[in-house]
């Protein structure tokens, strides 16, 4: 194994290095992925049943995050502050576009909470937007 200078500590490197060519590594990332997949099956089912009108058009195979695009005349910063005020965290889309935000987006992260949480977490959403 060769171990490059990439601003990074040889010793980190090679610690790196060992993690990801383990055995380990392998049934872990399917772990996540089987995890991730579920999180992102439930906050899929969520919008479908609560907010309709947000069903995303793409569903990503893989990734912590869903975008749902906002009925027009919405202001993403403000249903994100609304949001958060109701205990639910999403990112207001705007800041993720390199230019002008084509639309009204909201950036929702599945990643960090169970199935039932993210379920929730869309019911607050929906009383906010109504």
């Amino acid at each position: 194994r060769v171990v490059d200078d990439f601003f990074v500590s040889g010793p980190l490197q090679h610690a790196a290095l060992d993690l990801v060519s383990s055995p380990a590594w392998r049934t872990h990332a399917r772990r996540v992925r089987s995890g991730l997949r579920e999180r992102r099956d439930a906050l899929v089912a969520a919008l479908a049943g609560d907010l309709p009108e947000l069903a995303p058009a793409c569903v990503p195979r893989g990734g912590l995050h869903l975008w749902v695009r906002l009925p027009d005349g919405q202001d993403d910063e403000a249903v994100a502050r609304r949001a958060a005020a109701a205990g639910v965290v999403v990112s207001p889309g705007r800041r993720w576009f390199p230019g002008e935000a084509p639309a009204p987006h909201l950036r929702l992260t599945f990643g960090g909470e169970p199935p039932e949480r993210i379920t929730e977490g869309v019911a607050r959403l929906a009383t906010v937007l109504r």
